[in-house]
């Protein structure tokens, strides 16, 4: 949102009185953001490894697309949906398909980000790139480890090859696609673009990450330690309206509500979650500690301590909007959340999936 603590200045002078501006500012989180390269020069300036949301992961002979397999609990997760979206999970746990591919993050890029910049990058490798796998048809009544596959490739860029959709993730695709079509066409309703996004997948576009600033969403525990920031949103006696300015412009920033422009800039690597509910280290922590997916208001209360001190071990590692990643319509939010100590010991095997929903 912006580039530097005199940027945001700048900006937020023209709705926020000088305190204010200089509480937000002090609040502001570093954060590295998605902008899509051009399509006629991303196969120059990019390459094989490069940054990129949707379309197909670049893998090295000897790396496998993962696959989901049937797993013990599917009948418990299914069970989470309305009969038809659970018949849904149920056909689809059967087919043992491959995870849809989402993101692919190029460490070096990522690093050269840093050089000189507060950014949360130097936290990562500094070689290599993340590959980004999520199960988006089961995934958003599966907070856990089960629905993500997060990998971790070293591997040298002349290494990797370009790859095809596995065949049975490209058929499950188009019956997707002409499913929609079958029922728009009932309907009169436009027919779905060719290149547009399913469930198995979403268009590739070519990325360069950028290092920003961005104010913490309400929600998020980064607010917590903005204490001046929140004492004052918190106010019950606000005559100026400071808590429902910083609200329309966090909205406008970054809601997609307001168009499917604002949806691209929700993605986002590192730094603090734009949450739909709660923050989701909340729910990553819920469903680590207890195992289940979520707990009662009296189980909440009975283990807070616990709770709180727990979610503060997670850190966001990328979180993806569903609409922006099929480049159609949908709903909700991926966040990608891996705990510090993990991390630390490139432990991406223990990345935990939420997804979240207004």
């Amino acid at each position: 949102m912006f580039d530097t603590p005199a940027d945001a200045q700048a900006q937020l002078a023209q709705y926020f009185s000088r305190p204010q501006v200089e509480m937000i500012v002090g609040a502001l989180v570093p954060t590295l953001v998605f902008r899509p390269l051009p399509r006629d020069k991303a196969g120059d300036e990019q390459g094989l490894g490069g940054t990129r949301i949707g379309g197909i992961p670049d893998l090295p002979p000897g790396l496998a697309w993962p696959r989901r397999t049937n797993p013990a609990d599917g009948e418990a997760i299914a069970g989470r949906g309305n009969a038809e979206a659970g018949e849904e999970m149920r056909r689809h746990f059967r087919k043992e398909l491959p995870y849809a591919f989402f993101a692919q993050v190029d460490f070096g890029e990522a690093a050269r980000q840093a050089r000189g910049q507060s950014t949360p990058a130097a936290a990562l490798p500094g070689q290599g790139r993340l590959l980004f796998f999520y199960d988006l048809t089961a995934g958003p009544w599966d907070n856990g480890t089960g629905s993500a596959r997060v990998i971790w490739d070293e591997s040298p860029r002349e290494s990797l090859a370009v790859q095809a959709m596995p065949p049975d993730l490209a058929t499950a695709a188009e019956a997707h696609r002409a499913e929609i079509a079958k029922v728009n066409r009932e309907f009169k309703l436009p027919l779905p673009k060719p290149d547009s996004g399913t469930p198995y997948g979403g268009p590739t576009r070519p990325m360069r990450l950028h290092a920003t600033l961005r104010p913490p969403a309400i929600e998020s525990l980064e607010m917590d330690a903005a204490t001046a920031l929140k004492a004052a949103l918190a106010r019950d006696d606000d005559e100026a309206g400071f808590r429902d300015a910083y609200q329309d412009l966090f909205a406008k920033a970054f809601d997609s509500y307001y168009g499917a422009s604002n949806a691209g800039r929700r993605n986002q690597l590192l730094g603090s979650p734009l949450p739909e509910q709660s923050d989701p280290r909340f729910e990553a922590e819920i469903v680590t500690r207890f195992g289940v997916q979520h707990l009662d208001r009296d189980r909440i209360a009975a283990h807070r301590a616990e709770i709180e001190a727990g979610q503060r071990t997670w850190r966001l590692l990328l979180q993806i909007d569903v609409g922006d990643f099929l480049q159609a319509d949908g709903e909700g939010t991926v966040y990608f959340l891996i705990r510090d100590t993990d991390l630390s010991e490139r432990r991406f095997d223990r990345v935990v999936a939420v997804y979240q929903q207004t």
